[in-house]
């Protein structure tokens, strides 16, 4: 599994939607959805040469909703679940979590042309491969 895929999945096992409904990996399609959530990657730092079976992902979580509330709502929840994960490992089977911190405290990002409200925080990790 990819790190996403993985995030995306320990969103749907606590309860923040559905896999292929309203949670998404590497796109955040435009549906007529109350709120839709997608992980995406993001370019991290390079590898440490010393120190191969260790990587840094970065990935993102946007949120689009229909209102303001129901999108800050849905943010602040999904930083609550990732933001401080240390040595874990979210879905089984899945890659060794050393941490995941939040890279700030995510915010609203503005109105897209359906005027629905749209929302980002994206988090650094360290997985051991």
């Amino acid at each position: 599994m990819s790190v996403i895929s993985e995030i995306a999945q320990y969103l749907v096992d606590n309860e923040q939607g559905t896999l292929g409904t309203d949670i998404f990996y590497s796109q955040a399609p435009d549906l007529e959805l109350d709120c839709v959530v997608a992980v995406i990657d993001r370019s991290g730092p390079a590898p440490d040469i010393d120190i191969l079976a260790i990587k840094s992902p970065m990935f993102q979580i946007f949120i689009r909703s229909k209102d303001y509330a129901t999108g800050r709502a849905k943010l602040d929840t999904i930083r609550d679940l990732l933001h401080g994960q240390t040595m874990t490992t979210l879905v089984q089977g899945g890659h060794k979590f050393l941490r995941i911190q939040a890279m700030s405290e995510g915010g609203h990002i503005g109105v897209n042309e359906s005027n629905r409200d749209e929302f980002s925080i994206n988090f650094m990790s360290e997985v051991i491969i």
